[in-house]
């Protein structure tokens, strides 16, 4: 039982280091990927296939899409289609088990992968050092198949499923839960079934039996979206049931119609191999559970997804509403979201301030826009915080990123001097001269593409009131000594060409980075 134990063990770490770096590598072509080949149900359920065989976790598919579609990279419609895919890609990891698993020395490839890959993690300059994780997943995996395998064949005395029989109805319900509490201890349904596969080929357990363990880890695999979906969006939540619901219900209709895919499946092994080949019978079965789920769920996805919107309603989006916790894994998603999330507070505070001056006093409105936005900007910086940006592309990113938020922090500060916002010397100022350079701004940022021109905009503004600040300030002060104006007038029209230029500063310089983050962005790699 201990190699057993040790080989699931490998298997596990394996899977989460190739799945991580495969996420890293990845995360650029993973975006661009989704937003080019999810159009329609059929190309989301082909992306979503793509991506699980790519990471071998329908796992990772699933809370990258649940992150993707809180992010606003996906419908949620199309999310449906990628889940679908994900089920039928999560059959890749059988596959490559009951072809490659038992018929060739898995130590002897597995130890010269393990053992590049770690040299290539110690000695690699830092963009390549991801390459050398993946190569070590892979070794692990491999190797953790390998003790899988001999654990079973020295332990399967101890592991007995003979009083647990798929003959009877009981049976059959017992391995279904017996296969969902497998996989949500391992937390992978890819583990799980490479331990049903290791025990089959050793010969604890029958096809049967196996084929009921399957069907039982399909849908344990859905606890982690669960158990993700507590507290998120809204967005998280319809994904997270979604992934349930096609589980289940798939589920359902293949333990009804098992005896009739197992017959199938037997036809169908005999084809392909020349006689029957229970490992490579039971990749067959998984792979025909997840294409029955397909072919009933593709016709209907949209009413399926209005159902999952009736059962959970929409709710008012807050300005960090793109901030999910499941794609920081991914840094090139999680920043690009990030920047997002900072074009929607500049948006909140123009409209603010605008909505300030058409009123010509500071309300309570505006006071609780200004708190949204400061939290909105906490948890913004929390977010890039939890972010872990490796190439040197998005860590350049990031760092403009963190001076965007570092200039709104500062815009905010200003906006929050009451006694200046409500002095005429102010709104006079702001009203003649600068409320449409604000208007254009606001009206402008609904196109990204436009964050060049607002940045050259400011810029300009910037400029301009640099200079008529200090005109103005000498001009002021040598009034008040030709005793033409008295010395607290001039003060206070000189701390409102100060805060005017503070504000205008400010802006400039938050979209300047955000347009240095977009010329990144377009950058190829």
């Amino acid at each position: 039982m201990v190699n057993v134990i040790g080989g699931i063990g490998l298997f596990l770490l394996g899977m989460m280091m190739l799945t991580n770096g495969l996420k890293e590598l990845a995360g650029d072509a993973l975006k661009k990927w989704l937003n080019r080949f999810t159009g329609g149900t059929l190309s989301s359920v082909a992306s979503g296939t793509v991506m699980t065989i790519l990471m071998q976790s329908s796992t990772a598919t699933t809370l990258l899409t649940i992150g993707f579609v809180s992010a606003g990279l996906l419908t949620f419609a199309q999310s449906i289609g990628v889940i679908i895919g994900a089920n039928i890609g999560s059959t890749s990891t059988g596959w490559i088990i009951s072809l490659i698993g038992f018929k060739v020395s898995l130590s002897a490839m597995s130890l010269p992968l393990i053992g590049l890959g770690v040299f290539t993690q110690f000695i690699a300059p830092r963009d390549f050092k991801t390459y050398g994780g993946i190569v070590t997943g892979f070794g692990l995996l491999f190797f953790g198949i390998d003790v899988l395998q001999k654990g079973m064949e020295t332990a399967q005395d101890s592991i007995s499923f003979d009083s647990v029989t798929a003959a009877t109805i009981g049976g059959k319900l017992l391995l279904i839960l017996i296969g969902i509490i497998m996989t949500v201890i391992m937390q992978a349904s890819s583990a799980s079934m490479a331990a049903t596969l290791t025990a089959l080929f050793a010969g604890a357990i029958d096809f049967e039996q196996a084929v009921y363990l399957v069907i039982g880890q399909n849908i344990g695999t859905t606890a982690t979206a669960l158990v993700v979906a507590i507290g998120a969006s809204v967005a998280a939540k319809r994904t997270a049931m979604t992934h349930v619901l096609f589980n289940v219900i798939t589920a359902v209709i293949v333990t009804l119609a098992a005896p009739l895919l197992i017959s199938l499946t037997k036809i169908i092994t005999t084809a392909v191999s020349g006689s029957f080949d229970e490992t490579i019978g039971l990749a067959i079965f998984h792979t025909l559970f997840s294409i029955v789920g397909a072919i009933l769920f593709i016709p209907f996805v949209k009413p399926f997804a209005r159902l999952i919107e009736r059962i959970v309603p929409e709710k008012e989006n807050a300005l960090t509403r793109y901030l999910n916790p499941n794609i920081v894994s991914v840094p090139a998603v999680a920043i690009d979201v990030s920047f997002k999330t900072l074009i929607e507070i500049t948006k909140e505070l123009t409209d603010a301030l605008l909505q300030m001056l058409a009123a010509k006093k500071v309300t309570e409105k505006y006071d609780k826009r200004l708190n949204a936005v400061d939290e909105a900007i906490d948890k913004t910086r929390q977010f890039l915080d939890s972010i872990e940006s490796h190439s040197s592309r998005d860590r350049q990113k990031h760092i403009e990123l963190l001076h965007t938020i570092d200039h709104l922090s500062r815009l905010t500060r200003v906006l929050r001097e009451k006694e200046m916002l409500e002095s005429p010397y102010v709104q006079q100022k702001l009203t003649e001269k600068w409320i449409d350079v604000f208007v254009d701004m606001k009206v402008k940022l609904q196109d990204e593409e436009e964050l060049k021109l607002i940045e050259t905009i400011l810029q300009n503004a910037s400029t301009e009131m640099a200079a008529e600040r200090k005109q103005r300030r000498e001009e002021y002060f040598e009034r008040t000594v030709a005793n033409e104006t008295e010395i607290e007038v001039a003060v206070s029209k000189v701390e409102a060409v100060l805060w005017i230029d503070r504000l205008i500063y400010h802006y400039w310089r938050a979209t300047a980075r955000m347009n240095h983050y977009t010329a990144l962005n377009n950058t190829k790699r």
